[in-house]
């Protein structure tokens, strides 16, 4: 494979080799005379800008994608052949990072789950934290709303401040084809359902009577699963910054979507998705 790659220089077609040198690392040089310009081998790259290096990057995102870059494990075990450790702060940064790249994965590729045939169960949960403000202990709530598909595990999931008809029926025409069978407790947002254009077949469990209907077999059991799962991870991130919500979300689906042998190599497919290289 040919080590270059095009000249970044405004105007300039020109071809850039690959150099080591000693004073500065390795570059890539433009070979055209009138241009000549020298840029950073991490220059308009995914590494672009950090003090790790790509050995150490690659480690890292390794534990992110098996669910080990909790800062306290990373300082205990990420450590140097001189020595010394990662610093908090380069661990909060790639954690970060990661994610960003989930985020980037699900704006490029939307959820969209059931269809004919399908069953969708769907629910919404509140997230607690609690923080002191001005000498009083107070409580803030988090709410989630979200639906899974009974068959085959898919998963959407989104933050909301309203938990009313004008918010979460358009969220379920985003995310449930149409033609899908909907499962939901009483809550009266879902109400209009069944008049939506999409064609949704809704049944509903009384929860303050049955776990399961007796007339129809409906039931949320997959759903509340979810939430369990949601939860767990949540309590493992040591809470989550009102400010992240969209990015813990999607570091959450993105985990649930490729955990396996492949994550590794999914991970590193989407950066290339967001950082392509010009050879």
């Amino acid at each position: 494979m040919d080590s270059g790659r095009n000249c970044v220089a405004g105007g300039c077609s020109g071809h850039m080799n690959f150099r080591q040198r000693e004073e500065k690392g390795s570059t890539f040089i433009c070979t055209k005379k009138q241009c000549r310009k020298e840029v950073g081998f991490r220059k308009d790259t995914f590494f672009e800008g950090s003090h790790l290096t790509i050995k150490e990057i690659f480690e890292f995102v390794y534990y992110w994608c098996n669910g080990t870059c909790q800062v306290d494990y990373v300082l205990r075990n990420f450590v140097r052949e001189d020595g010394s450790s990662i610093s908090r702060q380069a661990i909060v940064d790639w954690r970060q990072f990661c994610r960003d790249v989930a985020v980037s994965h699900f704006q490029k590729n939307p959820t969209m789950i059931g269809g004919e045939g399908k069953t969708v169960e769907i629910d919404e949960t509140v997230i607690t934290k609690r923080k002191y403000n001005r000498g009083r202990l107070v409580n803030q709530n988090y709410w989630f709303f979200g639906g899974v598909e009974r068959e085959s595990g898919e998963v959407f999931l989104v933050h909301v401040e309203r938990r009313d008809a004008l918010t979460l029926l358009p969220i379920i025409q985003r995310y449930i084809r149409p033609g899908t069978t909907i499962i939901s407790d009483l809550w009266r947002a879902y109400g209009g359902i069944s008049r939506l254009p999409e064609g949704y077949n809704h049944y509903t469990v009384n929860h303050s009577q049955n776990f399961v209907d007796p007339e129809t077999g409906a039931h949320t059991n997959k759903i509340e699963s979810e939430w369990q799962k949601f939860k767990m991870r949540h309590k493992a991130e040591y809470g989550t910054s009102r400010t992240l919500l969209v990015e813990y979300v999607a570091q959450y689906l993105w985990k649930k979507k490729f955990k396996g042998a492949d994550e590794f190599y999914n991970f590193w497919c989407q950066v290339l998705e967001d950082y392509p290289l010009e050879f």
